[in-house]
């Protein structure tokens, strides 16, 4: 997918069951003239927020952070108000054992992921789902990363892969895995080595193998999201024949 296909979302958002939606959140100023902007959307965020949001806020140690996991957090209940026709504050959640958060009384699944200055939100009618955003890195130790986390089969194909496509591999392994790790809401109780996916960057994004269950994989639909040139994104859904649409959130 290119960066031109994300647009600003209609003012009435009519999900349907084929419908999954991906919004896409800048999290930082864009140049030092917008910092009164990114003040005000701060000081709106914290405003919607619960009181256990405002306290893992309270824990970051930096304020750049913080400002980041307010507005992530901010936007998330704006996004999700849209289609609930409520203010964002009246939303509320649950969590389960492994971490994944739904909402209280709502049959829409959604899922947020945030790195660095971008966010990303997804939203379904009922499928699961799971999002994933990693800002890339040329100087992690992707291959010693990629041997305590990917399985045998991915280990094989990123040291396969030409050394300068190495990195852009990795991180294609790492948010395909991650985004249907989440989708499935088990945490890591479910293994990452006990599924493969492609992440060559000349192959479209597959969930090419589950275990034990091989038929598993062809519930699910994977897909790559192009979010900016800086970073890797996927989504993993359970369902296929799906219709993407790609949204630039502002609030």
């Amino acid at each position: 997918m290119q960066k031109d296909n994300w647009i600003s979302p209609p003012d009435t958002l009519d999900l349907e069951i084929r419908h999954v939606d991906i919004w896409r959140i800048p999290l930082d100023a864009a140049t030092p003239l917008d910092s009164n902007l990114q003040a005000d959307s701060v000081k709106w965020a914290v405003s919607t927020l619960s009181a256990d949001e405002t306290e893992r806020a309270a824990h970051f140690h930096f304020p750049a952070d913080r400002d980041r996991f307010v507005i992530a957090h901010g936007s998330l209940r704006d996004i999700l108000s849209r289609y609930l026709n409520c203010q964002p504050g009246e939303i509320t959640f649950s969590v389960n054992q492994y971490g994944k958060t739904a909402l209280n009384g709502h049959k829409l699944k959604f899922n947020l992921s945030h790195s660095g200055g971008l966010a990303l939100v997804a939203v379904t009618q009922g499928q699961e789902i799971g999002v994933d955003v990693e800002r890339t890195r040329a100087d992690m130790e992707h291959e010693e990363i990629a041997a305590r986390n990917f399985s045998p089969g991915e280990i094989f194909e990123l040291s396969a892969l030409p050394t300068e496509q190495r990195a852009a591999g990795f991180f294609n392994c790492w948010t395909r895995k991650e985004a249907y790790i989440k989708a499935q809401g088990q945490g890591l109780s479910l293994p990452l080595e006990s599924f493969d996916v492609s992440l060559s960057p000349a192959e479209p994004a597959i969930l090419r193998d589950t275990r034990p269950d091989s038929q598993e994989s062809a519930r699910w639909t994977l897909l790559a999201l192009d979010v900016d040139p800086q970073y890797a994104a996927a989504v993993a859904v359970a369902g296929r024949d799906l219709e993407f649409r790609l949204w630039n959130w502002d609030r």
